[in-house]
């Protein structure tokens, strides 16, 4: 197998890696590589780029009040 030749399962988990800022200029290469050539892993890296985008935009705007909390806690102990 060619170093530069990855499956789609690497290639996503390399997405996923590198969305934490934990990826190495190799992988980066491997990773650019693969993208350039296979559309359905292209897709995942901008659905992946949006998902998390939105989540800290969301989380930074809108957090539940303590009463809210509250009342999320007692409900689920009621069962």
């Amino acid at each position: 197998m060619n170093l530069l030749n990855i499956s789609c399962k690497k290639a996503t988990y390399l997405v996923s890696k590198k969305e934490q800022n934990r990826i190495n200029l190799f992988d980066r290469l491997t990773l650019s590589i693969h993208l350039s050539i296979c559309s359905l892993c292209k897709k995942f890296e901008q659905q992946t780029g949006l998902i998390i985008r939105n989540a800290k935009h969301n989380h930074s705007e809108e957090k539940l009040s303590e009463e809210v909390k509250e009342r999320i806690v007692s409900s689920l102990n009621s069962d």
